[in-house]
């Protein structure tokens, strides 16, 4: 149980930290899939 318990920890970071860092480098979703002509609000 206690391996389960980190093992869902260790996701969590792991998901948290791959967004940050994906948002702050320019590879997020808006920034990859829009071009000049799509305006995002």
């Amino acid at each position: 149980m206690k391996a389960m318990w980190a093992g869902f920890a260790a996701m969590i970071v792991i998901t948290v930290g791959a967004w940050g860092v994906l948002g702050q480098s320019g590879f997020s979703s808006a920034d990859v899939y829009s071009g000049s002509a799509v305006r995002l609000d």
